[in-house]
């Protein structure tokens, strides 16, 4: 996650009609034409969600140390990301690469790692998160912490949980729809006073650059940052130009369930790993707690972005689990199946 900037906006989308205009008035026919039938989206149980065994992974993933590239603490994660979600299904791929890092001479050793469940779908959704840790805590109000690493509690690792726990409940009960989990590396390795976004996503710009033509998930959902005590998810405005109608779904959808952790009324403009999958034609939606960048957040609970305090302290089961039984639901009984249209 590296920058923001933010601005007052009323989300037009969120549960407003669509009004459409007709030009010339014409007198109304004696027989009303039949409304346009629109097919329903079948809908399956939706799976419980278990917040506190993925709040336990993101304990874990601090326990690992700071999974910066080339670490011991990377390969251990990568290889539990990998063991895990083999337990939930055959269809694992490792994607390794490399990049060139800041120091003369070195080379980053990265590790994308995607689970798909229901292969045989043509209707396909993408959740991504990354679970690296950004290697400088550039944001510490102590200028020692500067060069050290992040914990990355909730950068980082509240994604990989929910997305982990997302995994377990699919294994149990297969999705009706396609569904790609995507670990992403190395997006919080760049130094953006340096070279901007050009360090950034990596993971993203390696799987963008190198996916197979055939495969164009009908969309896309980034987690960053989902564990907040006291999170405050609102539309993001690279979100809301790329994938409106699913920017309204999930928005909507969340309001329906009474989640109090998701509002509307203003957008943040972010730099994160969904600009990658934008620019390459794929409508992408950044769930986001904008407040924490750029210590924007008022209270000083939730200025630990990008410092040494991103730790576990500062999240609750509880966010966890309304990111993780909103997703359940759109993917159980919200999103279309093949055939069908949102």
């Amino acid at each position: 996650m590296t920058s923001r900037s933010r601005q007052i906006v009323i989300v037009a989308g969120i549960l407003l009609p669509t009004l459409w205009g007709c030009g010339k008035k014409e007198s109304p026919p004696s027989t009303p034409p039949a409304a346009k039938v629109q097919p329903s989206i079948a809908t399956a149980p939706v799976p419980p969600f278990d917040a506190n065994r993925a709040f336990a992974d993101i304990v874990r993933q601090v326990d690992m140390g700071p999974r910066v590239p080339n670490s011991p603490a990377h390969a251990k994660c990568v290889a539990w990301l990998d063991s895990s979600l083999l337990s939930c299904t055959q269809n694992v791929q490792l994607q390794h690469f490399t990049d060139p890092g800041y120091s003369p001479g070195e080379t980053l050793n990265l590790t994308n790692v995607i689970a798909s469940f229901n292969p045989s779908a043509t209707y396909r959704v993408l959740i991504l998160t990354h679970f690296d840790s950004r290697p400088w805590a550039d944001e510490d109000p102590n200028p020692a912490n500067h060069d050290k690493p992040i914990p990355a509690a909730n950068d980082g690792g509240s994604g990989t949980a929910v997305m982990l726990e997302l995994a377990r409940q699919m294994k149990l009960h297969p999705p009706p729809i396609g569904v790609d989990l995507f670990f992403d590396d190395g997006e919080d390795y760049g130094k953006y006073k340096v070279d901007g976004l050009d360090r950034y996503f990596l993971g993203v710009k390696y799987f963008v650059n190198n996916k197979p033509a055939d495969y164009n998930p009908r969309f896309d959902i980034l987690l960053d940052m989902v564990g907040d005590t006291n999170a405050d998810f609102e539309p993001e405005s690279n979100s809301v130009q790329s994938a409106p109608q699913y920017v309204d779904e999930i928005w909507n959808t969340a309001q329906q369930m009474g989640l109090s952790h998701f509002h509307t009324g203003h957008e943040s403009d972010i730099e994160d790993d969904h600009l990658p999958l934008i620019q390459a034609g794929i409508p992408s939606v950044d769930i986001i707690d904008g407040d924490l960048v750029g210590h924007v957040s008022t209270d000083p609970n939730r200025k630990y972005w990008h410092t040494m305090d991103d730790l576990p302290k500062h999240l609750a089961p509880s966010t966890l689990g309304e990111v993780g039984r909103l997703l359940l639901t759109l993917i159980y009984n919200r999103l279309p199946q093949d055939g069908q249209s949102l």
